[in-house]
C-alpha cells in the first residue's frame, strides 16, 4: 500500500494517509479524516473511500503511529508510555493531539480543501475517531487551544464535526463494565495470540436483545458473537487481511500501555473535547456525535450510554448527537460502505 506522508513535528515525525482524492467538479465536498483503531490499519476504510466521491466526500484515512505508513514511536516515547510520570504522559498525549491537528492544517493548505458552507451542510472537515482512535480524536480537539495561532485559527474555520465511533469506555478514561470481556484479559490466551484473537472476535455481530431497550449493562452480550452472520474478518481476502490487520509485536508494544496506562490523560481529553467551555468558545459550531451499532461489541454501547448519561447531567445532551444504528457491527465502513457514508453525513449535519 502506498501512503502519502506529511511531516507533523520539528523532529521529523510523519503521519501517513490514504486519500480518496478530490471530488471532480465539486467546490463544496466534505472532507472526512479518520483515525483508525486497534489492530486494523487505515486500509480497513478502503471501501468507503471507493464510494466517497458519489456522496460528495473526500475520505482521508490516517495511519496512527507504529502502524504502516507513519513514523514509529521512538524508544524515549515508548519509555514514557510504559514508565512515564503523569506529567510526561500529559505531554505525550498533547503531542499526539498536536500531530493530528498539524496534519489536518497541512492537508487544508496543501489541497485547498473546501471551507464549511454557509448552511454547514457541506464542505469543511469532519474528524472521525473509530474505536481506539477516538482517544486521539478527542486529544486533537482538547489540545487545540495550545496550538500555534495560525493552525488554531484555520482549524476553527474548517472543523465541522467530531464523530466518535464505538471507542470502549477506557478510551474516554471511564470504567469498563463489570462483565466486560476481551481476549486481552484472558490469562489462558497466549500473549502472541491475544491480538489475532481480538481481531477476529471484535468483527463479529453481537445479539444484545432487550438490553438495548432497558439499557441494562449486565444483559449485553459480552463474549459470544451471534451465529446469524459471519464476522467481518471472514469478508476479507487474504490480500486484504494482510494489508488491513496488524497484530504484531510492533503494535502491541504501544497499544497495551496506551490503553491501560493513560486513563487520566484520556479522561481529560474526553472531558475537555466534549464539555469544556473554552473549547466550546473555540469551536462554537462544532457538532459532536457518538455512533454505535446495535450489533456492535458491548464495549461501544456501554461507552455510548456512559457519555449520554454524563451529557445529560451536564445539561449538554441537546448539544450532542447520539446514534444507535440498526443492524450494523463495528465495521460498517467495510460491510455497508454506502450506508456508512450516509450515516457520517447525517451525524455531521447541524444540530
Amino acid at each position: 500500500m502506498s501512503f502519502k506522508k506529511v511531516q507533523v513535528s520539528d523532529d521529523g515525525v510523519e503521519l501517513g494517509y490514504i486519500d480518496s482524492g478530490p471530488v471532480n467538479d465539486s467546490s463544496d465536498y466534505t472532507t472526512i479524516i479518520v483515525i483508525h483503531g486497534l489492530c486494523f490499519s487505515s486500509t480497513i476504510f478502503k471501501r468507503v473511500q471507493a464510494m466517497a466521491a458519489s456522496k460528495n466526500i473526500r475520505f482521508i484515512a490516517v495511519s496512527r503511529r507504529n502502524y504502516p505508513g507513519s513514523t514509529a514511536f521512538t524508544p524515549a516515547e515508548l519509555e514514557v508510555m510504559v514508565n512515564g510520570t503523569d506529567e510526561q504522559r500529559d505531554t505525550w498525549m498533547k503531542n499526539r493531539g498536536h500531530e493530528y491537528a498539524i496534519l489536518i492544517d497541512k492537508l487544508i493548505e496543501k489541497y485547498q480543501l473546501p471551507p464549511v458552507a454557509s448552511d454547514r451542510k457541506s464542505g469543511g472537515v469532519v474528524l472521525y475517531g473509530w474505536s481506539l482512535g477516538s482517544g486521539e480524536a478527542n486529544a486533537t480537539i482538547a489540545h487545540a487551544d495550545t496550538l500555534p495561532a495560525s493552525v488554531r485559527d484555520r482549524l476553527q474555520k474548517y472543523l465541522r464535526a467530531l464523530i466518535l465511533h464505538e471507542g470502549p469506555p477506557l478510551v474516554f478514561g471511564l470504567p469498563m463494565p463489570e462483565k466486560n470481556w476481551a481476549p486481552f484479559q484472558i490469562e489462558s490466551v497466549p500473549p502472541e495470540l491475544k491480538f489475532p484473537m481480538f481481531a477476529q472476535w471484535v468483527t463479529g455481530y453481537f445479539d444484545h436483545g432487550n438490553a438495548l431497550a432497558t439499557r441494562e449493562l449486565n444483559d449485553l452480550s459480552y463474549i459470544l458473537p451471534s451465529s446469524f452472520k459471519p464476522g467481518t474478518i471472514y469478508n476479507l481476502t487474504m490480500e486484504e487481511y494482510t494489508s488491513a490487520v496488524c497484530t504484531g509485536q510492533k503494535e502491541a508494544s504501544s497499544e497495551i500501555p496506551y490503553m491501560f496506562g493513560f486513563q487520566s490523560q484520556l479522561h481529560s481529553a474526553y472531558q475537555k473535547a466534549l464539555f469544556d467551555p473554552q473549547i466550546k468558545t473555540l469551536f462554537p459550531s462544532l457538532v459532536k456525535a457518538y455512533l454505535s451499532g446495535e450489533k456492535a461489541p458491548a464495549f461501544g454501547i456501554a461507552a455510548m450510554w456512559a457519555i449520554q448519561d454524563e451529557a445529560e447531567k451536564r445539561g449538554a445532551l441537546k448539544s450532542m448527537r447520539f446514534e444507535m444504528v440498526e443492524g450494523i457491527n463495528h465495521f460498517p465502513h467495510w460491510e455497508e460502505p454506502e450506508r456508512a457514508l450516509d450515516i457520517y453525513l447525517k451525524l455531521a449535519s447541524p444540530l
